[in-house]
């Protein structure tokens, strides 16, 4: 496991990599065996289209920026001429990046939310849990990756929902649907880098503990793969927060997202 928050976007990657890898991640390191930074990613030749930043995806740890910067501009570790996004949980690396970023003529936008994390599950966590009289809970269909996609603040296009229906395919999910009709109503996925993400609830269902309840079952299905646990939230999305820290998950650092644009 790993001994800092920062470390853990990296971490979980590292674990699909080392796991069957369906993203077919790719480390790579600025020296070995003394790194100083360590970005994962996929492999150059599946990053083809220049304004697809869900494929073109890279996720950075550095113990500091010594060296941080001659490792960013090399072409063979960051393609600055696409449209990617680069995820970490290191605020301090904003300024290496927009430089060197800058140098490449590509325009930075850097989202920055509230981390959460934990190191693992108890049993008593399940207890946690609720039953909804009209809900059961279960994993996500592909065919469901439009419903994600319509109310994720970082989709809402075709490009990210065919990366929605890849992390359906591959990583752990879970849902909770109507006994009526079958529908989800909640959800919450993982992804490439073991993260959870891209959680939401319907109004009807907010505030019942139907989002705990989901953090909790995921975790456990994380936690059994031996994945890191966290995620993140908005800092304006207080039911979340208090959903998520009820779920056991105590606020640890921030987490960032560096999106970088060519001119």
């Amino acid at each position: 496991m790993p001994n800092t928050n920062w470390e853990k976007e990296v971490c979980g990657a590292l674990h699909h990599v080392i796991n069957q890898n369906p993203f077919r991640l790719q480390v790579l390191v600025d020296q070995w065996p003394d790194f100083n930074s360590v970005i994962c990613r996929p492999p150059m030749e599946e990053m083809t289209d220049p304004l697809d930043p869900y494929t073109n995806t890279y996720f950075l740890f550095s113990k500091g920026p010594q060296g941080l910067k001659q490792f960013l501009e090399d072409p063979q570790t960051v393609n600055w001429k696409q449209e990617l996004q680069i995820q970490g949980c290191q605020p301090s690396l904003t300024d290496v990046l927009q430089e060197v970023s800058s140098k490449h003529g590509s325009h930075m936008h850097t989202a920055s939310n509230l981390l959460y994390m934990r190191d693992g599950l108890e049993s008593k966590d399940l207890e946690k849990m609720r039953e909804i009289s009209d809900l059961q809970f279960s994993s996500l269909k592909p065919e469901e990756a439009n419903l994600v996609n319509e109310v994720w603040a970082f989709g809402g296009n075709p490009l990210s929902e065919r990366y929605i229906t890849r992390c359906i395919q591959n990583f752990p999910t879970l849902c909770a649907r109507r006994l009526d009709v079958g529908k989800p109503v909640a959800w919450a996925l993982s992804e490439q880098s073991g993260e959870m993400r891209m959680g939401y609830t319907e109004e009807k269902y907010r505030n019942q503990g139907v989002f705990r309840t989901m953090i909790i079952q995921l975790a456990h299905k994380l936690n059994s793969k031996g994945c890191p646990l966290y995620g993140h939230v908005t800092p304006d999305n207080k039911s979340s927060q208090a959903a998520t820290l009820g779920a056991g998950f105590p606020l640890a650092g921030r987490w960032q997202q560096w999106k970088f644009q060519p001119s």
